[in-house]
């Protein structure tokens, strides 16, 4: 077969440039293209016998295959990606209105501390205050105490000095005494 395919492509090799030189009418009319013709007439009919257009075919079937297994691949890749976008958007939601949460709370906390805060700094005044009011309560009478313990001094030695028949002022003494005493 291959050597009838050789015969007439040598042949038509041969015959072109003779019929060249004619090219008056229609193209069928022209032995060139004639011979051409039937060479390939003949070429395919050697090709369809020898099964090689099963194969092609075949060959061209089995990548139409696999290029339908890779646009199946990737619809699968596809969806497991919108899939796990998803998953992520909603993760991603969850973290926020968590992260909104404890921010929230983490205020009321703060809130909350800083309103006993505020009670303790009140308490803790009052309790000075009241400590502060107490010391002075004391401190005044302390000074009553030494005041009257003055004053019963300069009058005992007043009435001393009296009895004592002492020729002295016993009043003005004693004033000066608790004066001195007090000052």
């Amino acid at each position: 077969m291959i050597r009838v395919l050789a015969l007439s492509l040598t042949t038509a090799a041969l015959a072109a440039p003779m019929a060249h030189a004619a090219t008056d009418g229609p193209w069928w009319t022209d032995p060139v293209k004639g011979l051409a013709l039937l060479s390939l007439i003949i070429f395919f009919a050697i090709v369809w016998r020898a099964g090689a257009f099963k194969t092609i075919f075949g060959a061209l079937d089995q990548r139409g295959s696999e290029i339908e297994a890779r646009i199946e691949e990737a619809k699968t890749l596809r969806d497991q990606a919108k899939k796990v976008l998803a998953d992520a958007e909603r993760q991603q939601k969850r973290a926020a209105e968590e992260a909104q949460k404890i921010v929230a709370q983490a205020q009321v906390d703060a809130e909350t501390m800083l309103a006993q805060a505020e009670k303790d700094l009140e308490e803790r005044i009052t309790r000075r205050k009241a400590q502060a009011d107490a010391r002075i309560s004391r401190a005044e009478a302390e000074a009553v105490d030494e005041v009257r313990s003055a004053a019963v001094d300069a009058a005992t030695r007043a009435v001393r000095d009296m009895l004592a028949g002492s020729k002295t002022d016993s009043f003005e003494t004693a004033a000066a005494e608790i004066e001195k005493a007090l000052g």
